[in-house]
């Protein structure tokens, strides 16, 4: 069960209990005075560790740590397989909080989670005495929970002190300086190109030709990455619609379960009106990707009515999109099928910002994981010309530079 699992964090207690049980043991048998004094002494140390491990009050603290995750009472009795991808995710996210660990590394802890599970693991992490490293795309999230924030650029680590804002604001007046002096260092190497293409073949000037040939071989090159060169494009336009989008009316949503009908949804009417801009919010299991998968036409399986407004072109992004990729074809040969003419030109730009740089670009659908298939899908569907867009979790997989580009 959860509550079973989630107590598995503890294991370290038990092997405290084991390690105090065998020294009782040989405390019982041991005649030397001075090698009982230090089987006395191991006893205490390894109570003393149990104590402080918080291991008297696991049962408290597993409560805690599951509710503040999301979890309610009920679940706890459930097994473990029972719950979904980003539930599983939480569970084990919670096994790592609940391990008394000195420093806890955390890739991407809140992907999974909705507002209030993430406030409760901020708050966690602002009381926690230990270290922790992380990786995390959600500014406010950083500049609520680190005081450092080290940068991995070109192969080196670079430390800045502060918030995560205070790193971008110091990086930002350094990578303009950078981009400055690539810029300068571009049109300086297209000069001396152009001056040895010139008069590479020019008798008189043989020895400033191979002077320039020498100096553009001892040129230390600046390299910019591809995240911080500069991407401009457009998507193409959303086409004329009514004024009314959707139209809703007394939708309810009901899923059976043990003990009777869970509703979801119940006589929700909406009206969504051209150039709206809606968010939709809720705790987990509160019923928002269903609601969403009703407005986007997918799940027809509820009562009341549902209508679309004259000329709505609607685009639909869920998680499971990333499923419906696959094949041998490269990323780019099906950006290049699926886009409009127009905006072929700008695909290597596009795909630049949704994290597909260089030779990533000609990878096979077929070896993508979830996260670029995901990402892929979203890109696949802002190709098109749309004047509704349904988007569930779009920035799941997308780095913040991405994220600021979407």
């Amino acid at each position: 069960t959860l509550a079973e699992e989630a107590e598995t964090a503890f294991a370290y207690g038990y092997d405290i209990i084991k390690a105090m049980d065998e020294t009782g043991e040989k405390m019982k048998t041991e005649k030397d005075e001075q090698k009982l004094l230090a089987l006395a002494n191991d006893y205490h140390a390894l109570q003393t560790r149990l104590e402080n491990s918080g291991w008297n009050s696991k049962k408290g603290l597993i409560d805690e740590t599951l509710r503040g995750l999301g979890f309610s009472s009920a679940d706890f009795n459930k097994n473990t397989e029972e719950f979904s991808g980003g539930w599983q995710m939480r569970i084990a996210l919670a096994k790592v909080l609940l391990q008394n660990a000195d420093i806890i590394v955390l890739d991407e802890p809140t992907n999974y989670l909705d507002i209030e599970a993430r406030s409760w693991l901020e708050l966690w992490l602002k009381k926690f005495k230990g270290g922790f490293l992380l990786v995390s795309h959600d500014r406010y999230f950083l500049d609520q929970t680190v005081t450092e924030t080290y940068e991995l650029f070109k192969g080196t680590l670079k430390k800045y002190k502060g918030t995560y804002s205070d790193y971008e604001r110091i990086r930002t007046i350094e990578v303009e300086g950078l981009i400055k002096a690539y810029e300068q260092q571009q049109e300086e190497i297209a000069k001396t190109e152009d001056f040895i293409r010139k008069f590479r073949y020019t008798e008189s000037r043989a020895a400033l030709v191979q002077d320039r040939i020498r100096r553009l071989e001892k040129m230390e090159r600046i390299e910019l990455p591809e995240h911080l060169k500069k991407i401009r494009f457009s998507f193409p336009p959303a086409p004329h619609s009514g004024k009314i989008v959707l139209q809703a009316e007394g939708i309810s949503k009901a899923y059976s379960q043990t003990g009777g009908l869970h509703r979801v949804i119940e006589n929700l009417d909406l009206t969504v009106e051209k150039g709206e801009r809606l968010v939709l919010a809720g705790k987990n299991g509160a019923g928002k990707s269903t609601l969403l998968r009703i407005l986007a036409g997918e799940d027809k399986n509820f009562t009341g009515s549902l209508k679309e407004g004259a000329g709505v072109k609607m685009g639909y992004f869920s998680q499971d999109e990333s499923e419906t990729i696959t094949g041998s074809e490269s990323i780019i040969d099906l950006l290049e099928r699926s886009a409009p003419t127009d905006l072929v030109p700008k695909l290597y730009d596009m795909l630049a910002a949704f994290l597909f740089r260089g030779d990533d670009i000609y990878k096979s659908l077929s070896v993508l994981s979830g996260g670029e298939k995901s990402r892929l899908a979203l890109l696949l569907l802002l190709l098109k010309p749309l004047n509704l867009l349904i988007l569930d979790e779009p920035t799941n997989h997308l780095d913040l530079h991405s994220k600021d580009v979407l």
